[in-house]
């Protein structure tokens, strides 16, 4: 299990597989979880608040509805002063990186500010073109 922090509330990373990931992540603040796994929801997610937001890493883009979902609940959790969220898919590097691109990039952060941040804390992290270019879709068509 691990953890990249691109502000001091919003975290990226790797699956919540077990008891002591679902306890490093709770002595981390973690309060809430995006889930992006196809085929996980399991109870070590659930004892978060969360949202199971499953999808394939496919590498195409991704519907108006998911960006709809997620940043709903990004923003009715941000709202809440001690909130961290955690965005994670299976390996940490793909789904949840560009995920968390999008809210870094809905929170007024540039395109290239947002996309260094997320590689600077783990340079495997692959901001997927196709996810990113959906999410900057969703985001023209909402401001």
């Amino acid at each position: 299990m691990k953890a990249f922090f691109v502000s001091p509330r919003l975290a990226f990373g790797s699956a919540i597989e077990t008891k002591t990931h679902a306890k490093q992540l709770q002595s981390l603040g973690i309060t809430h979880v995006i889930n992006l796994r196809w085929s996980k929801n399991n109870a070590k997610v659930r004892k978060f608040r969360h949202v199971w937001l499953r999808f394939h890493d496919d590498k195409k883009p991704r519907p108006r509805w998911f960006y709809k979902r997620a940043l709903k609940f990004y923003r009715k959790a941000m709202k809440q002063r001690d909130t961290k969220l955690l965005v994670m898919c299976h390996h940490g590097i793909c789904r949840s990186a560009s995920l968390a691109y999008f809210f870094l990039r809905s929170s007024g952060h540039g395109r290239s500010r947002a996309e260094q941040r997320i590689k600077n804390l783990r340079p495997t992290a692959r901001v997927v073109p196709a996810y990113r270019e959906s999410s900057e879709k969703y985001l023209r068509r909402i401001n």
